[in-house]
């Protein structure tokens, strides 16, 4: 099965213990209606199962399927690998190149961040920003500093 970011993202949700659309829907930053159209491929793939949650009030959960949760490490171990090699390439100096490589996989980064799945600082020399830090560290100055915020000893 070919990678595609929208599949990525909601495996890793279900990975997660999200079950519902809502649920789901909510954590990859999409409209509850695509996390269904997703659902519903995934489903087709067999890497998805519908079960019914809920005794009184019945609403539909979904859960990876065993080969569901082979897809996605074999995608999880894709997606790092190209962050790690799009991080090689850059510090080389070749940045077009490791552009590239990182496309395909780029929009389902800032989940992977939050989800504990990369680490920071390789996600960010794979998109170059590591320079940008160092070089404003070698400058003086602060990556982060963005005002004022002295605050008198009445504050404590």
């Amino acid at each position: 099965m070919e990678f595609r970011p929208e599949y990525y993202a909601v495996l890793e949700a279900l990975s997660t213990g999200a079950k519902t659309v809502d649920e789901i829907a909510e954590l990859v930053d999409m409209e509850p209606h695509d996390v269904e159209a997703v659902i519903s491929a995934l489903m087709g793939h067999g890497l998805v199962e519908r079960r019914e949650k809920g005794l009184l009030f019945k609403k539909e959960a979904y859960t990876l399927t065993e080969r569901g949760w082979e897809v996605l490490y074999k995608w999880r171990k894709e997606v790092k690998g190209r962050v790690e090699k799009a991080a090689e390439l850059r510090r080389a100096g070749r940045v077009e190149e490791a552009e590239e490589v990182l496309a395909p996989v780029e929009s389902v980064l800032p989940l992977m961040l939050t989800l504990s799945l990369l680490d920071m600082a390789l996600y960010a020399a794979a998109l170059g920003q590591l320079a940008a830090l160092d070089e404003a560290a070698e400058l003086g100055g602060d990556a982060f500093d963005s005002g004022d915020f002295d605050v008198g000893d009445d504050a404590f």
